[in-house]
């Protein structure tokens, strides 16, 4: 069975936070389910007073709100009918971007410069090293250079840890035509031109 790729509409908000209920991440302590829905949109963050949210009901009622108003975005990889990844990959989330350059090397925006930001992802157990997230990749850069984006930019690390795999592996975007924009220690933006 293939591996197909789809954009996060709001008609798939209920399957996506039933991925998120019912698949191990961050160390598969149920109290950390993250939901994804620190990188969204700005204009949830102007909407919200509050941007952190302590607990996983709150962080899936969020989820549910953001996927309903576009403002978490990004794709899902299915094997048949079941959600197996998710790729957060998003545009308009500068306040994101703010909050990573305190840790990123990202440069500075350029108002001449379209940027597309893959933040995260997360791949079932079962489906881990048979090439999802490469294709989750695949799809934001294909969608990317069609909308008109110059660059897909990435945030990771020189090595992969238990704590920091969400942001995928270093070697996945040399794999796949990153390279690397600015390093800081271990951290690293990776940048694939569109154009």
């Amino acid at each position: 069975m293939q591996i197909q790729i789809c954009r996060l509409t709001p008609e798939l908000a209920e399957e996506y936070v039933r991925f998120f209920d019912e698949t191990p991440h961050n160390q598969g302590a149920d109290e950390n389910k993250c939901y994804c829905i620190t990188w969204r949109s700005d204009d949830s963050y102007a909407k919200d007073n509050n941007s952190w949210f302590s607990s996983p009901k709150e962080r899936r009622t969020k989820a549910l709100q953001y996927v309903g108003d576009g403002s978490l975005q990004g794709y899902l990889a299915y094997w048949g009918d079941e959600i197996v990844g998710w790729c957060n990959a998003n545009a308009n989330c500068e306040s994101c971007i703010h909050y990573l350059r305190t840790y990123w090397p990202i440069p500075e925006p350029s108002n001449k410069l379209k940027i597309k930001s893959i933040f995260c992802f997360m791949v079932a157990p079962k489906m881990q090293r048979k090439g999802v997230a490469t294709k989750l990749i695949e799809r934001v850069c294909q969608d990317a250079a069609q909308e008109g984006f110059d660059f897909v930019e990435a945030y990771t690390c020189k090595q992969t840890t238990a704590t920091n795999d969400y942001n995928g592996p270093f070697s996945l975007y040399q794999k796949c035509g990153f390279t690397v924009q600015a390093e800081k220690e271990d951290k690293i933006v990776v940048r694939k031109a569109l154009k």
